[in-house]
């Protein structure tokens, strides 16, 4: 592509020279080339020099430190002006130029300098008007208080000033979320009674083998509740699902390199590059990369990660952009080992066991090899000045080269059983396609916002998998924790040399599904909205298919209507709305593979419904609130015994959640959360028991102060903490993970040009364990990090 623009150029170049020598054509082109200019101020006269002018065909323009931009060699006619500064509202003006003529465009920004070297230097994360605004929660254009769901965002200058770099990390700001991770190390959390463990990368499907480095990430976003209408089924929790917005490539050359250190040897470096290929055609390209190394707090366990994530868009003219972009994200480590508990036990939690909790049981010689990667093609083409045509096509695959994840069963307080997941290959892919058609119009003096789309997903799934030490048999002989130094290591060549007397086949799993939804949000009046939305999904199983026995097991087919009604009020227009939905959730539950016996297990589809009401405030940037409450019913739900799973009941989830952030004054921020969850199975043999991992309390609270003024300017201290109530390991519900706290602090130094960041995670150094729904897994004690990043 740039080989051929610049061949392109050089030609008119050469043809421009010919028509000079014969003709002088190239003279009065020059002369009669048309210009615009104009300059960018604050409300008290300060330079905008950090704001970015863009023309309607697509070019950019670069302001100046006086505040100063021009583009030139115009073409005559009208153009439209657009002027943007981060976490304030646009501005746009139209004008027209003739030949040979020149134009004048002057802004003023809606906010004194003094506003904006806040915003620069301590960021817009708490920029209430736009943080909400989202293009993938509803695939409609409508604002947080017009829309009857609820929904989070946690955006990128929040997570730097938290210094997260994990998606994880970030759940910490959303309501009601309880953090949680996988055996694998796939990010997931609890939320309404549920597990989410899929996430959406830009509103298409992934399908991870490894966490997510949030270097390329722009913002995070939650939507609650059964979201099948507009996600579809494979994917869907009923506690709702996590959609991660990347970085996009922008108009002007930038970027950010950035060095941090911490605890246990944690090495990182990153680098955010942002260069216009041809800035004047719009043809743009960014770059995320993220290297890091760090080992575990417990005496066995390393980690090392590798992220490449390229970003490139065409604006090809003014209707029609296309955009590619990708990630490729590698793992290389220990994988730390889950931890249950046996029957009979006698045991309420793992206070009362004997190991200390540094005391990994692994070894270093197991190492695992995991990858993910993400390919997004995006194609968006204005029909008309009142429906957009949205094609995308997503590819996401990854896979084992070797995993190995050890489970630890307690069978006394003094004596661990050794069991060993292993994966010896995997492969994984995910085809997404999807075609929206968006309207906004009129039908008499009604407003219509509408979607329209098709949707099409296939999944391919090879794995390879051997149960170390399960259904009684023993493998590795167990750990003794009053004899560990008798205890033998488990090394490699003890994992290989009992995988070489086996004879396992891959097991081969194939699934489709076809969808088409629609969904139109009405404006009843200006301030009452209905909205209503219907999802078919016609879904495919080729079941699972082993390479040595041959046989097939899980083949079906299903089709499933999936309704969603939503209404909402504003009492205060444009600042505070009452709104109700009703959300039909509809889940294929995917085969699952006893590691006792390989015999693979087949489940039914579950189906929830959900009622939920509550209301919205937005007041500027000086507070903001979300406040609801939520019933959710699901049927042929899916419990855990021992490594069995089994579906034989319904389950009843209800519930509400509080969110509140704000600015009350100057240099002052804060995000505070709340999340109440009451859920328990009501028939079948776990009639009136909890599910696994979680929480009924949530509490989250997060808030920081920087110096606007002065010689300090940009110095700021963040404090958070999160409370976590206590949850169950066993399906009896007779074993606890306990309550905790996790108390964060961070000193910070933010300029334009640079920062300095200090955090200490953890600080009372509390021991506290995170349960996947299955497993538990100790967690980082008391441990720092510093970082230094300069920006360009």
């Amino acid at each position: 592509m740039y080989l051929s623009l610049k061949n392109s150029k050089l030609f008119s170049i050469l043809l421009c020279l010919l028509a000079f020598l014969f003709t002088g054509d190239l003279l009065a082109q020059k002369v009669n080339s048309s210009l615009i200019r104009g300059q960018i101020t604050s409300t008290d006269g300060s330079p905008g020099a950090y704001s970015t002018v863009k023309l309607s065909n697509g070019r950019s323009a670069r302001v100046d430190k006086e505040g100063h931009y021009v583009f030139t060699d115009l073409k005559p006619g009208k153009y439209v002006i657009t002027v943007s500064f981060v976490g304030l509202p646009e501005q746009s003006k139209t004008l027209s130029v003739g030949e040979g003529e020149s134009a004048v465009a002057d802004f003023v920004l809606s906010a004194d300098g003094k506003t904006l070297d806040e915003i620069l230097i301590i960021g817009q994360k708490y920029a209430i008007t736009s943080k909400k605004e989202s293009e993938y929660v509803a695939r409609l254009p409508i604002k947080n208080l017009e829309n009857p769901q609820v929904y989070s965002v946690v955006d990128k200058e929040l997570i730097k000033e938290q210094m997260a770099l994990t998606l994880e990390e970030s759940f910490r700001n959303v309501p009601g979320a309880a953090p949680s991770k996988t055996g694998a190390g796939m990010p997931s959390f609890f939320s309404r009674g549920f597990q989410t463990s899929e996430n959406f990368r830009n509103g298409m499907a992934t399908y991870l083998r490894t966490g997510i480095d949030l270097a390329q990430v722009e913002r995070v976003e939650t939507i609650k509740g059964p979201t099948s209408t507009l996600f579809g089924a494979q994917m869907t929790s009923f506690g709702g699902i996590v959609n991660y917005i990347t970085k996009k490539p922008y108009e002007t050359f930038g970027g950010e390199l950035s060095y941090g250190m911490g605890s246990w040897d944690m090495n990182r470096l990153t680098a955010d590059i942002n260069t216009p290929i041809v800035a004047e055609e719009g043809l743009l390209f960014r770059l995320n990369l993220a290297r890091q190394k760090e080992n575990t707090f417990q005496d066995q366990g390393n980690n090392a990660t590798v992220l490449v994530a390229p970003s490139i868009s065409y604006q090809v003219n003014d209707r029609l952009k296309l955009s590619l972009d990708a990630d490729f994200y590698a793992v290389r480590g220990i994988t730390p080992a889950g931890w249950t508990t046996a029957t009979g036990l006698g045991k309420t939690s793992f206070d009362q066991l004997h190991l200390d909790y540094k005391q990994s049981l692994n070894d270093n010689s197991l190492v695992s090899r995991q990858s993910s990667s993400n390919v997004l093609f995006q194609a968006d083409y204005k029909l008309s000045d009142k429906w957009l045509s949205q094609t995308k096509y997503a590819w996401g695959g990854g896979g084992y080269d070797d995993l190995y994840i050890f489970d630890m069963i307690w069978k006394t307080d003094s004596l661990v059983d050794r069991t060993l997941r292993v994966f010896t290959d995997e492969e994984s892919a995910r085809k997404n396609f999807q075609q929206n058609f968006i309207g906004d119009f009129k039908i008499g003096q009604f407003r219509n916002r509408m979607v329209i789309g098709l949707d099409y997903m296939s999944n391919y799934r090879k794995t390879r998998y051997d149960g170390l030490g399960y259904g009684g048999t023993t493998v590795f002989a167990p750990a003794q924790l009053y004899n560990l130094p008798g205890t033998p290591v488990i090394r490699i060549e003890n994992v290989h040399a009992e995988l070489a007397k086996r004879n396992t086949g891959q097991n081969i799993t194939k699934e489709a599904s076809y969808s088409a939804y629609v969904s139109d949000v009405f404006n009843v009046t200006d301030r009452l909205l209905a909205m209503a939305s219907l999802r078919v999904d016609r879904f495919i199983s080729e079941g699972t298919t082993n390479t040595l026995t041959r046989k097939q097991t899980g083949n079906y087919n299903q089709t499933a209507l999936s309704p969603k009604f939503g209404l909402v009020y504003e009492v205060w227009k444009e600042r505070v709305s009452l709104f109700a939905n009703y959300m039909n959730g509809f889940k294929n539950v995917p085969n699952y593979i006893n590691p006792v016996d390989n015999v693979v297990q087949v489940f039914k589809p579950q189906r929830a419904n959900q009622l939920e009401g509550g209301v919205k405030v937005e007041l500027s940037d000086i507070f903001n609130a979300t406040v609801s409450y939520y019933n959710i019913d699901v049927t042929n739900s899916v419990r855990v015994d021992g490594t069995n799973r089994i579906q034989d009941g319904e389950q009843k989830s209800k519930g509400f959640e509080v969110e509140l952030i704000g600015k009350p004054f100057t240099g002052f921020n804060y995000v505070a959360s709340y999340g109440y969850n009451d859920n328990e199975f009501v028939n079948g043999a776990a009639a009136g028991k909890r599910a696994l991992g979680t929480p009924a309390h949530v509490l989250n609270i997060w808030a920081s102060y920087a110096l606007t003024g002065g010689r300090a300017k940009g110095l700021g201290l963040g404090v958070g903490n999160s409370y976590i109530s206590e949850a169950y390991l066993d399906a009896a519900n007779t074993f606890t993970l306990g309550a905790y706290n996790l108390l964060d602090a961070t000193v910070f130094y933010n300029r334009p040009k640079y920062s300095v960041r200090l955090k200490a995670n953890n600080v009372l150094d509390k021991k506290y364990w995170v349960s996947d729904g299955y497993y538990a897994r100790p967690q980082k004690p008391f441990n720092f990090m510093a970082s230094v990043a300069y920006k360009f």
